[in-house]
């Protein structure tokens, strides 16, 4: 199976259908469903958004999406764990797409809750991605998965304290302080082709 099928099979399976969540940005929430999944794979499956696996990949990172070229690197998808760092990927090609006026690090916490949820819901085992920011996501998806459990609101909102500290740890992070997420700015949102 090729990676752009695998990465199809994710976007459309039925761990990404149960993802769902809002978070507060600039007086509003943004949200991420089901819908943000079907989006990604719509422009994947029309080559709008570029596959390429490759084993050339900066330390650490093991997808990335670049949306100056609406291109997706990856290693090779193999099991949960890759998976759910497609799916973080995704959120990021999800903004991209829409064009949402989002700054990088509420954008980063989005996608590091987005795999955090994938993680949990497959049942990959915590130290597998316990490094950091992904436990503080970690916090984030507990709150969420026992807020799915309660069955209270269809799309439940993030808990602000883990929230609060997801932010704050991507902020401080090695990865992420000197870029747009721990200064302030934004990732390009260009759309696709």
């Amino acid at each position: 199976m090729s990676a752009k099928s695998r990465i199809l099979g994710v976007l459309s399976g039925p761990v990404a259908s149960r993802i769902r969540f809002s978070f507060p940005l600039g007086g509003t929430n943004i949200t991420i469903s089901s819908h943000t999944f079907q989006r990604v794979a719509r422009a994947i499956r029309h080559d709008h958004i570029v596959v390429n696996v490759t084993t050339v990949l900066p330390p650490g990172v093991a997808a990335q999406y670049h949306d100056n070229t609406d291109t997706m690197d990856t290693q090779p998808v193999i099991g949960r764990g890759d998976e759910g760092l497609v799916l973080h990927e995704c959120t990021h090609a999800f903004f991209d797409i829409t064009r949402q006026p989002i700054d990088a690090l509420h954008e980063e916490a989005a996608a590091y809750v987005v795999d955090a949820l994938y993680f949990r819901m497959t049942g990959l085992s915590r130290p597998r991605w316990s490094g950091p920011p992904h436990a503080a996501a970690g916090n984030v998806a507990d709150s969420l998965l026992q807020d799915y459990q309660r069955g209270a609101t269809a799309v439940p909102t993030v808990n602000a304290t883990a929230w609060a500290n997801l932010m704050s740890g991507i902020r401080s992070h090695r990865v992420y302080r000197a870029g747009p997420a721990g200064t302030g700015g934004s990732y390009i949102h260009n759309g696709v082709r």
